[in-house]
């Protein structure tokens, strides 16, 4: 606003939207500015008008549409589902989605290449050998006094034997 308030006008250019209105009015008289004013009023008006019943119309439509979909059994999650199906089709269709997957293929390949270089590593030393030189014998060990065990039931056998508190005959 001016410093003056008696030549002040309520139009006064102050803002960055008034500078554009401004530019507009530059030329113009108070009579032609309040005319333009309410020319601009009325548009607005009719345009807010028209946004109300095309919003009225899409609604109505979208409840036409849903009634129709009903009919045709198609729910929303079907929609969803498909619309979803259709998306990931989309994305491992889409190049990013074939370069991470290229990618990725390469990165497996050389960490299987890497990890096999260690493991053949692991395997030639020589705790490693005898690590495994003390299960095989335990296992062994286990293993031979497991056949020379009296008992040669299946689980069901021994599960009666239990329940009743009788020894089952072997089976041959």
């Amino acid at each position: 606003m001016s410093s003056s308030a008696e030549g002040a006008s309520p139009y006064d250019i102050n803002s960055p939207t008034d500078s554009v209105i401004g530019a507009d009015f530059q030329g113009l008289s108070a009579e032609e500015q309040e005319k333009q004013r309410e020319e601009w009023k009325a548009e607005l008006a009719k345009t807010e008008e028209e946004i109300l019943t095309l919003k009225q119309v899409l609604a109505s439509k979208e409840r036409h549409a849903q009634g129709l979909k009903r009919r045709l059994g198609i729910t929303a999650w079907r929609e969803f589902s498909e619309d979803m199906a259709q998306g990931l089709k989309n994305l491992q269709e889409s190049a990013t989605y074939k370069r991470t997957t290229e990618n990725l293929q390469f990165a497996k390949e050389i960490a299987k290449e890497k990890t096999a270089g260690i493991w053949s590593g692991v395997y030639a030393s020589t705790a490693f050998q005898k690590a495994s030189s003390s299960v095989s014998s335990a296992l062994g060990a286990a293993k031979t006094k497991m056949s020379n065990s009296y008992s040669q039931q299946t689980f069901d056998e021994a599960l009666d034997e239990h329940k009743n508190g009788t020894e089952t005959t072997e089976k041959s």
